[in-house]
């Protein structure tokens, strides 16, 4: 059995702690309330892009007796802070990688394969939206409303409060929209067309120039 396919498996062990989704507390993979292939085939109507399916960086080095990517390439890179922002399932801070739960178990997946310990996604979302566009965006946030998701948002990883990865989520990735339109006629809704506080109308509309 492929790598990928026991990581998205382990989901499924009863580990996440068992809730009704409700408006505080939201669907995670593996639960009941989680989209069906079908709901998931619709959203992928809506994208410019193919869903990602993200795994931590050092999975491409298991198993270690036959590695399922190139764990050259990872070990080369692993620390590079500019490789790993164009992994949508990396963060520039490794423990953000990692899930302890109650019991003080941890899954993760480490570049040390010596330590025996299997690969684990962590707290890398299992699925999520390559944005390119604010369609996009707008069909994506309008799918994780719809099904209750726990959302997040990753641009290059960096979050010191860990909010650009959630286990068991729904992720959005903008690392790839590196458009800016400008507007010379925007007004905000509800104001004036001029004031002495609109500069002129001149307000340009960023879609994203980050890394």
């Amino acid at each position: 059995m492929k790598l990928q396919s026991l990581i998205r498996l382990s989901f499924f062990i009863p580990t996440l702690v068992a809730c009704k989704a409700t408006s505080n507390c939201r669907c995670l993979y593996g639960q009941p309330c989680w989209p069906n292939e079908n709901e998931f085939a619709a959203l992928v109507t809506q994208l410019s892009q193919p869903l990602l399916h993200p795994l931590p960086p050092a999975s491409a080095c298991y198993p270690p007796s036959a590695p399922s990517g190139n764990c050259s390439d990872v070990i080369a890179h692993y620390t590079n802070g500019n490789w790993r922002s164009d992994q949508p399932g990396s963060m520039q801070n490794t423990n953000f990688e990692t899930f302890i739960f109650h019991n003080h178990s941890i899954s993760a997946c480490y570049l040390n394969t010596t330590l025996g310990i299997p690969c684990g996604q962590g707290s890398v979302p299992p699925v999520g939206v390559d944005a390119r566009s604010d369609g996009d965006i707008q069909a994506a946030v309008g799918f994780a409303k719809q099904h209750n998701l726990k959302l997040t948002v990753k641009n290059t990883g960096h979050d010191y409060l860990g909010r650009s990865t959630a286990r068991g989520g729904f992720l959005i990735w903008t690392h790839k929209m590196k458009e800016m339109l400008y507007n010379s006629t925007f007004v905000p809704e509800g104001a004036p067309v001029t004031t002495e506080n609109t500069f002129n109308g001149d307000f340009p509309l960023f879609i994203s120039n980050f890394q």
